[in-house]
């Protein structure tokens, strides 16, 4: 602890301390033998101390009994740094454990300042590399995660808690002297779950939170977080009461926004999709700016992707383990879930190969501007008439099957990519087009057997209106869609 032992004493004992000096200044006037009761403020609980001065031999009197009772106030106020000012903490923590959650209460000593902290890894686990602000990464499921740090002043302003929802086990370590949780969530493995370790230090003032992937070892975990090296690199503060009712003010703010967003959700799909942005096979959906326009000129489904070559898929190794020798999909294990997440059931799925022909006319002003040629699967809901609603439910799935062909519901193969090598493959799904040019292309998607009638498509990225439940109304959203494409 770094710091002037003056920022460190309590008030009171500051206090005490002030005062036998006065006494000793003004030539030791008279003061009982029997000190005040000695409060000690910092260590959780109230001690009482008494200091009794004695008049022996010659010097006797009572001028020498109060000197001696002020010296030895003075010896019992500057040694109270040695009791207290190691008991001193920033926080002390109380932890509240019920079946699936734990709550951390904070009581935070205000006598000392919030600090601020830089911290690095003094080890990494082999194959991970430092990716910044935190951040470690390794293949698939190894990473790391060091969380921005919990100051006091930042414990503060989450009414000095924290709370983990979920957990199966919290397990209570010391680690790098230090008072540590390891946290695991239920059903860790099934869910490829991460975990969570906290690092709790009243003494230099801050928490820290580690999250580790699920293919990090525990052993990994602990070793990385134990050689972290966290350094103050300097002093914060408390919010003022101005800034804290203004962040207050804020937080409800944005609590009635998201408030306003449901509503508006359950408003718009109680409204569903306007008929007139649905088109059909050989319909052309026209962007709303105007710039470019698509026609789907057929559609099929197929058992396999025997025959397509593999460099024209955008990443051939997500179908690892996932082709049987004809090339033809296994079937994986699916879980549907509600609007707010929980998972209603899950249940092993087959899948087949759709491929969808499509058209696209340039309409922009200028030549050479790339265009978009990825399609996204929108699943819907009928609601009678031929009209359609989004779905309020999902599916994905299982995460221990390590599947991933439909992770983003967009196209897996496109048959002419101009975008094939280095970074620029991140472009795999745009190509140049000419003012006034038509360009025919062929797309695979996967899909589920059971829900091969259950969407529309839409140009990737588009639709953006669909998300603006928070900042338009249910007419603008419906007025901004781009549309849909039906297959029938």
């Amino acid at each position: 602890m770094d710091r002037n032992v003056e920022e460190k004493l309590p008030q009171v004992v500051e206090d005490r301390l002030q005062e036998a000096y006065r006494q000793i200044r003004d030539g030791g006037r008279e003061r009982k033998a029997d000190m005040e009761p000695l409060e000690m403020e910092g260590t959780g609980t109230d001690r009482e101390k008494k200091a009794k001065g004695k008049g022996t031999g010659r010097r006797g009197g009572k001028r020498y009994r109060n000197w001696v009772s002020i010296a030895a106030a003075i010896v019992l106020i500057v040694a109270a740094p040695s009791v207290v000012y190691a008991a001193v903490v920033y926080f002390q923590k109380e932890a509240q454990q019920e079946k699936d959650k734990v709550t951390y209460h904070f009581k935070i000593n205000y006598e000392l300042k919030p600090g601020e902290y830089k911290v690095t890894a003094g080890y990494l686990p082999k194959g991970m590399r430092d990716q910044g602000e935190g951040k470690y990464q390794g293949e698939a499921e190894r990473w790391m995660t060091v969380m921005p740090v919990y100051t006091t002043a930042e414990l503060e302003k989450l009414n000095a808690q924290i709370t983990v929802e979920g957990i199966e086990e919290v397990e209570h370590i010391m680690l790098g002297g230090m008072e540590a949780d390891v946290i695991t969530f239920a059903e860790a493995t099934k869910n490829q779950s991460p975990t969570y370790l906290f690092l709790f230090n009243e003494k230099e003032g801050y928490v820290l939170e580690v999250i580790a992937g699920y293919g990090v070892a525990r052993e990994e975990l602990l070793e990385f977080a134990g050689q972290l090296h966290i350094e103050q690199t300097g002093e914060g503060r408390y919010e003022t009461e101005e800034e804290k009712k203004e962040r207050e003010k804020e937080e409800r703010e944005n609590a009635l926004q998201a408030l306003e967003g449901a509503k508006t959700q359950e408003a718009l799909l109680q409204a569903g999709i306007p008929q007139d942005k649905v088109y059909g096979i050989g319909e052309e959906l026209l962007l709303a700016d105007g710039s470019c326009g698509y026609t789907v000129t057929g559609w099929q489904y197929l058992d396999g992707i025997a025959g397509f070559d593999e460099d024209k898929f955008f990443d051939y190794t997500r179908f690892d383990g996932w082709l049987r020798e004809d090339k033809t999909l296994k079937p994986y294990r699916r879980r549907r879930f509600d609007k707010d997440g929980k998972i209603l059931e899950e249940e092993l799925t087959e899948q087949r190969i759709l491929q969808v022909d499509v058209k696209v006319h340039g309409y922009q002003t200028e030549d050479g501007i790339d265009t978009a040629l990825d399609f996204t699967l929108e699943y819907v809901e009928e609601t009678g008439d031929g009209a359609y609603t989004w779905r309020n439910d999902f599916y994905g799935p299982a995460p221990e099957e390590g599947y991933d062909l439909q992770m983003d519901s967009s196209a897996v193969y496109l048959d002419s990519p101009v975008y094939t090598e280095g970074e620029s493959r991140s472009s795999f799904f745009f190509r140049s087009l000419e003012k006034g040019e038509d360009f025919s292309y062929t797309l695979l998607f996967v899909v589920d057997r059971d829900r091969e009638s259950g969407f529309l498509l839409y140009p990737t990225g588009k639709n953006n209106s669909r998300w603006q439940v928070e900042t338009e109304t249910v007419k603008e959203i419906r007025d901004g869609l781009d549309g849909y494409i039906r297959l029938e």
